[in-house]
């Protein structure tokens, strides 16, 4: 009785032994790798399955790198310049996902022949699905980051500077005041003549700013022309008297606007004006050429006044046209500059000044990381 048993088990062994060991095909495909091309495959195996690698060239020598690497990272199988692999056997010591790489680095492309047999460790995972899926992975991690509390405030005494306008009045000037001889037509000397006039120059410093804002224009040919001056002093000394004004003469309240119209001589020589903006200019109104001016006028007597061309230089050509008689020319140029003072002061102000306490603290994060698992 005790033979037939231990036959009995004898024989079981057998086909159990068999059976887990007969190779289940996993895989047979053919893999096409051009210049520097790089084709994977993923599987999944069972803890103690041998994987049995069969490799045929179809076209090429050979395929430069072979390689079966459990994921993530541990290399369980390589092989360089491969030309045939017969039953390749490569034991699995631990369920889980397995990469097959197959790389080329020839110039001409590569095409081999692949098939992947597992024989299981038993019977029990002898139905073992190779297939795997997608499983994403939360992993939770804390950040430290500090932020700063306000826990109160400090008042804070401090000094304040600011530049402030303590002054601003108008000033009258008189620019200019002189008698310029021009000569007849047939006289020796010629009877073109200029005056230059050099407008007063910007002060822009930090406490003082003075500027030009406006002028203003006598012309006026003899004692005639003289005399009606004189009665337009007469009449703005008297109109003057007893108010407080900065202006003191006819010209200063023409270039403000106070005054419109001054008194003119009805006789007397009369004399052409040009005003010229540069010298190149006056050198061809003298050559009696065409020239460019910014006023221009003829008479016993002119004003005006002017708010542009209050910087530099320009000159005003005189021209006699009379044939015998030479003329005295009589040019009065009055400014009008606005002075602006400034000072710096001082003042004593408060602020109040937060107090902070800074705090650590942790910020929480959750990273999904996607990653291959087996099916089962």
């Amino acid at each position: 009785m005790k033979k037939i048993i231990s036959i009995f088990i004898s024989f079981f062994i057998f086909q159990f032994l068999n059976a887990s060991s007969e190779p289940i095909l996993v895989s047979e495909s053919t893999v096409i790798l051009d210049f520097q091309q790089t084709k994977e495959f993923y599987y999944s195996f069972a803890e103690g399955d041998e994987i049995i690698l069969d490799l045929e060239m179809v076209k090429g020598k050979h395929i430069k790198e072979i390689e079966i690497t459990e994921t993530p990272s541990n290399s369980v199988f390589s092989d360089f310049k491969v030309r045939e692999l017969k039953g390749k056997r490569v034991m699995i010591r631990n369920k889980g996902i397995y990469k097959l790489r197959f790389y080329s680095s020839s110039l001409t492309r590569r095409v081999c022949k692949i098939k992947i047999h597992r024989i299981p460790s038993s019977e029990s995972t002898k139905d073992f699905n190779t297939n795997w899926k997608w499983e994403v992975q939360k992993d939770t991690v804390y950040i430290p980051y500090t932020i700063d509390s306000i826990t109160g405030y400090n008042t804070v005494k401090y000094t304040e500077r600011k530049k402030e306008l303590v002054s601003s009045e108008k000033v009258e000037e008189i620019l200019f005041d002189k008698v310029q001889r021009v000569h007849s037509y047939y006289n020796e000397n010629p009877s073109r003549t200029y005056l230059k006039v050099d407008m007063p120059q910007s002060i822009n410093t930090y406490f003082k700013e003075e500027n030009v804002i406006a002028w203003a224009y006598w012309i006026g040919v003899g004692k005639e022309a003289e005399e009606a001056y004189n009665r337009n002093v007469s009449a703005v000394t008297e109109t003057l008297k007893g108010v407080a004004s900065f202006y003191s003469s006819p010209l200063g309240g023409l270039a403000v606007g106070a005054i419109s119209k001054l008194m003119m001589p009805n006789i007397g020589e009369d004399v052409s004006y040009y005003f010229i903006p540069d010298y190149n200019n006056l050198q061809l109104f003298f050559n009696q050429q065409s020239f460019s001016i910014f006023d221009q006028g003829k008479g016993i007597a002119a004003y005006g006044r002017k708010t542009r061309n209050n910087q530099g230089t320009f000159y005003i050509g005189l021209h006699n046209d009379n044939q015998m008689t030479g003329i005295n020319v009589t040019v009065k140029i009055v400014v009008i500059k606005e002075v602006k003072i400034y000072e710096d002061k001082e003042y004593q102000k408060e602020r109040e000044e937060p107090i902070t306490l800074t705090l650590n603290k942790e910020r929480m994060r959750v990273n999904e990381t996607k990653i291959r698992v087996p099916v089962e």
